[in-house]
């Protein structure tokens, strides 16, 4: 009898737990239902309509995904994505390691005060850096223009000349380019500087955290076998930075595609002949300016699936060559 009521009083007990549990996560759960998957099921649902928001839906089947994929400016927001990542992504990382190489020496003077400067630009808001940067690159009274004038050259239209940096170097040659090869505007240059100079404090933090995590050990015995500073470097610091580096690889692929704020501010109307339209400011054009929400959440799912494929290659490819010691 005593050995029964004790498995009695043991189930009421896990019972009692798993109510406890339940309730202490509804909250949470309640708020990602209503704010999360709701309207994330709801907008899948949508994509298959038609709906301009002011009259019912009419449902379309996947007429707003083939609109999309035989769109020529869905198919430029992405080249002008792909420049964009093309431009942030190498850079931010080399030169989040250049500083953390810089800053790893805990015993010079002001390391703490320098660590906090490079990480200022990650904590400040893009809207705010947006406009701190359109005001030093704008045409007429930007700083960047005065400082050239300064130094006896011509003013440049940053946030207003459409031609590709790549084609702007062989019209000296009179050679047309194909489209894909251009390269970014002048104005997508201006925000690809501005996305770096945001990305490269947090890329210094990450990659402190781990040449921190690495023995000096490694170090020493390269030492004795009489090894120079680049092999150091190349085959212990590279190789055992490979996780902090496939960590922000992903992060930085990520939020590059999901780019918006600086586009809006900068140049509004998606920058000369819409070379800055990139797909979240396309997006974003479909749904608020023209209206068409079935169509815009049909592209906010192709994005989606697009990040999705990229993180699952990321992950499959280059994970096999990360050293986690």
């Amino acid at each position: 009898m005593t050995r029964k009521k004790n498995l009695v009083i043991l189930k009421h007990q896990k019972f009692r737990n798993f109510i406890k549990g339940y309730i202490f996560i509804s909250p949470t759960a309640l708020i990602l239902t209503v704010f999360v998957f709701f309207p994330l099921i709801y907008a899948f649902v949508m994509s298959f309509h038609t709906w301009n928001m002011s009259s019912a839906p009419i449902y379309t089947g996947f007429q707003n995904y083939v609109t999309a994929l035989k769109s020529v400016d869905f198919w430029n927001s992405m080249l002008y994505t792909s420049y964009y990542i093309l431009g942030v992504l190498p850079l931010s990382l080399i030169l989040g390691l250049f500083f953390a190489l810089l800053l790893r020496d805990s015993t010079m003077r002001g390391t703490s005060i320098y660590r906090m400067i490079y990480f200022m630009p990650v904590v400040t808001s893009p809207i705010a850096a947006a406009m701190g940067f359109n005001w030093i690159f704008e045409n007429q009274m930007g700083i960047a223009n005065h400082l050239i004038e300064k130094l006896g050259g011509q003013p440049v239209s940053w946030l207003s000349t459409p031609t590709g940096i790549l084609q702007m170097l062989f019209n000296h040659f009179n050679v047309v380019l194909p489209k894909v090869l251009q390269g970014p505007s002048l104005a997508m240059c201006v925000i690809i500087s501005l996305g770096i100079w945001q990305n490269i404090g947090y890329a210094t933090v990450i990659y402190l955290a781990g040449l921190q995590s690495i023995s000096d050990t490694y170090y020493e015995a390269a030492s004795l076998d009489g090894a120079t500073k680049w092999k150091k470097f190349w085959h212990i610091t590279l190789p055992l930075l490979s996780p902090s580096t496939f960590f922000l690889l992903i992060m930085f692929t990520i939020a590059s595609f999901q780019v918006f704020g600086p586009i809006q501010i900068m140049t509004p109307a998606g920058g000369p002949l819409n070379t800055t339209s990139v797909i979240v400011f396309y997006l974003y054009k479909q749904a608020f300016s023209y209206y068409n929400m079935g169509y815009a959440m049909a592209v906010a799912f192709l994005l989606m699936g697009i990040i999705l494929a990229m993180t699952i290659f990321q992950f499959l490819f280059l994970e096999r060559k990360v050293n986690y010691e």
